[in-house]
């Protein structure tokens, strides 16, 4: 997995290098990287750092979430013999019953259809409410953190999306800048001259 992702990354970066790529293009993959192409340095710093610091972020929260997912599945699992299935209502469902047959009662009495959902996965906590009062507040920290992982991953394609726009603006401010062209008639003698005038900048911002 990882050297799949260091080939990526290298192939990225051989992208991103290629004179060929268009700006908008490049900010679009890598924040930053088309700003830096046109020479705004500054306000590629800015897009990069910002990338950087969400991208750390947002796997910070998964991986934290994930660690804290396994604390309450193996807490579950030893004091509720809760089973390890992947559906997350179940875990929801652990932490508001204190056995699978209280699920059950309750949503005979709510004739809604659910009751038998987990006959196959039973639970039932050894120590009444207390652990599973604590299970719960386990599971709620960890479903925080996979949220904010979520929403920092919003963050990450608003970044991308804004570099391309930022970048499409310094691209047409860049070509104003870089020339511009004039008409100049000069009298020679009895000659009329006709010419144009090109201006130069190579200044970058």
């Amino acid at each position: 997995m990882q050297k799949a992702l260091y080939i990526s990354l290298l192939q990225v970066s051989f992208l991103l290098g290629s004179p060929t790529i268009h700006p908008i293009v490049k900010s679009l993959i890598i924040p930053g990287s088309g700003e830096a192409s046109l020479g705004y340095q500054r306000s590629s710093r800015f897009f990069i750092y910002s990338e950087a610091i969400l991208m750390v972020g947002c796997l910070s929260a998964y991986k934290i979430g994930d660690m804290k997912q396994n604390e309450y599945i193996a807490f579950a699992n030893e004091h509720a013999g809760a089973k390890n299935i992947s559906d997350h209502r179940y875990w929801v469902d652990i932490g508001n019953y204190s056995s699978n047959q209280a699920f059950d009662e309750e949503h005979l009495r709510m004739r809604d259809g659910k009751e038998g959902q987990w006959s196959s996965y039973p639970w039932f906590w050894k120590n009444g409410d207390s652990y599973r009062k604590r299970f719960e507040k386990m599971r709620i920290d960890s479903d925080k953190l996979f949220f904010t992982g979520k929403f920092i991953i919003g963050g990450i394609i608003l970044n991308h999306i804004v570099s391309g726009i930022n970048t499409l603006y310094l691209t047409r401010i860049t070509k104003k800048k870089k020339y511009s062209l004039s008409p100049i008639i000069e009298m020679h003698n009895d000659d009329i001259r006709y010419l144009f005038k090109l201006e130069l900048d190579i200044k970058n911002q």
